[in-house]
């Protein structure tokens, strides 16, 4: 997945992607090389998603800032 493929994804996609990982983690015997695969995708696309709630988080207080202008 390139850069540009990644600014495209929504949060909510991401997010699902991520829960996702997590339960396939959680429920199935990964041996040691998928499990670190899956590891490294879970921890890239969370911080896609820390990425994106900054985003919006700076959106917002701007947004608040404006509005006491």
């Amino acid at each position: 997945m390139n850069e540009e493929t990644e600014n495209k994804e929504t949060f909510e996609s991401a997010y699902k992607k991520l829960d996702e990982i997590v339960t396939k983690m959680e429920k199935e015997s990964l041996d040691l090389e998928a499990a670190l695969k899956a590891f490294e995708e879970g921890k890239k696309t969370a911080e896609q998603c820390r990425k994106m709630l900054e985003e919006a988080e700076l959106k917002l207080k701007d947004l608040r800032q404006a509005e006491n202008d």
